[in-house]
């Protein structure tokens, strides 16, 4: 029976590695082919700090702050392009301290895409 498990939890641990590496070997594969992995998510936490077009939120359960910036929009600077103004405006008006519930993606960094301040 012992050399039954033991030849069995190693077989189980090879089938997972190589499963996984699959499925690693897939998400670079889609990237590649350019079809982008769009990585997004909602987080419910606190600003810790906040600059001109930025703000940092420490989410709940988490060690570290995340820092989140607007999208872009309007393509280069000379054609008129910039930081999304009404979400820069939003982000003026939330204190340091606040709770708050935000949608985020991340396209090359994270962007924020909604928040709001919880009471």
């Amino acid at each position: 029976m012992t050399h039954l498990v033991r030849c069995l939890i190693p077989a189980m641990l090879l089938g997972t590695l190589v499963v996984a590496c699959g499925q690693a070997q897939d998400d670079k594969k889609e990237q590649k082919e350019g079809k982008s992995v769009l990585r997004k998510g909602e987080v419910t936490g606190v600003v810790v700090a906040k600059g001109d077009n930025w703000i940092e939120v420490k989410a709940d359960g988490e060690e570290k702050a995340r820092k989140y910036v607007p999208h872009w929009r309007g393509g280069n600077p000379a054609q008129g392009g910039g930081l999304d103004k009404k979400m820069i405006a939003e982000l003026k008006k939330i204190p340091v301290k606040s709770r708050v519930r935000m949608d985020w993606t991340f396209e090359e960094r994270p962007r924020v895409e909604k928040i709001e301040v919880l009471k």
